[in-house]
C-alpha cells in the first residue's frame, strides 16, 4: 500500500520511494490497478502497487477533477469548460460536453448511474448520465459553485456568495428538486466530501466541519483551505495547500493526524 501525493511544487509523489513522478499534478485518480495524475493538458498512468509508469496521452487543458469507471475516464476542464469521457488506457476522446464557466468539482452516485459538475461561475449544478454523458437537469445555485457530492438521496454543494464580505455557503438539493440553504461560513469555500450515515465533511477558509445527518455541527477542526477531501475508511484525507499539510481526519473521536507537510492538492491511499 502505497500513499500517492499530488503536490503543486514538488510534484507527484509515491510513499515511501519512487521520488517526483509528475510535474505540475493537478488532481489525480484510481482506476483499476492503476492511478492516473492529470498535469498540465498530460495524463500519466502509473501502476498502484510499485508506481511504475504505464502510459502517456493529451488531456483537455487545467483538468480539476477526474473520476473512473471500468473502461471510462471522467475528466472536468475548468479552461474549456467542459466535462470528457475519455478511455483510460488510451486517452481516446469519445464524448465531451459543455460543463458551466470555469467549473470546479466533479461526483460520481453511489450507483454510479449519475455524474454531478460544480458549474462554477454559471452558478448551476448539472447531472449527467454517465453512459451516454448527456445532460439529465440542471439546478440554480447561489454564487459561484465550488463543490458538490452525492449525500444519500440528495446532492450538496458548497458555493462562494459575495454580498460585502465573501462567504461560503451551503446547499441541499432534494430529490425533488427543491435547493436549500443549510449553512453559511464566513471566507472562501473549499472542499466537500458525504460521510456513511447522510452527514458531511465541509471544508472552508480557516476550519474544516463534521456535520450530523441534521446539520448539526459534530466537530470543528482549524485548517487553512482544504482543496480536496478523501473517505479512506474510518477517516478523511484532507489535502491543505493553504496549510502546507496532509491530514488524516478520523470520522469519530481522535485528533487529526499530519500525513505530509508541503503543499498537496490531492492524496490516494492504495
Amino acid at each position: 500500500m502505497g500513499l500517492w501525493i499530488a503536490d503543486q511544487s514538488a510534484g507527484l509523489k509515491r510513499l515511501p520511494g519512487n521520488g517526483c513522478l509528475c510535474p505540475q499534478p493537478l488532481c489525480l485518480c484510481a482506476c483499476g490497478a492503476s492511478v492516473i495524475c492529470a498535469g498540465p493538458g498530460e495524463a500519466r498512468v502509473f501502476a498502484s502497487g510499485d508506481g511504475s509508469e504505464m502510459a502517456r496521452y493529451p488531456l483537455p487543458p487545467a483538468v480539476r477533477r477526474m473520476c473512473a469507471l471500468p473502461g471510462a475516464l471522467y475528466c472536468l476542464s475548468g479552461e474549456a469548460d467542459s466535462l470528457s469521457l475519455l478511455c483510460p488506457r488510451t486517452g481516446q476522446l469519445r464524448l465531451c460536453v459543455q460543463a458551466g464557466c470555469d467549473p470546479r468539482d466533479l461526483a460520481l452516485s453511489p450507483d454510479c448511474r449519475l455524474l454531478a459538475a460544480a458549474g462554477g461561475a454559471a452558478g448551476k449544478l448539472y447531472l449527467y448520465d454517465t453512459a451516454a454523458l448527456t445532460p439529465v437537469r440542471a439546478f440554480s445555485l447561489p454564487g459561484i459553485v465550488y463543490a458538490v457530492c452525492f449525500c444519500g438521496s440528495e446532492l450538496a454543494a458548497l458555493c462562494a456568495i459575495e454580498s460585502g464580505e465573501i462567504s461560503a455557503c451551503l446547499c441541499r438539493v432534494s430529490p425533488r428538486g427543491v435547493v436549500s440553504e443549510r449553512l453559511r461560513l464566513p471566507g472562501l469555500p473549499g472542499a466537500l466530501l458525504a460521510l456513511p450515515g447522510g452527514g458531511l465533511m465541509v471544508g472552508a477558509l480557516g476550519q474544516l466541519l463534521l456535520l450530523r445527518r441534521d446539520g448539526r455541527v459534530l466537530r470543528r477542526i482549524p485548517c487553512g483551505l482544504p482543496a480536496r477531501l478523501r473517505l479512506q475508511g474510518g477517516f478523511a484525507l484532507c489535502a491543505d495547500p493553504l496549510d502546507g499539510a496532509l491530514l488524516r481526519v478520523p470520522l469519530g473521536d481522535g485528533k487529526p493526524q499530519r500525513l505530509y507537510a508541503g503543499e498537496p492538492v490531492d492524496a490516494l491511499i492504495l
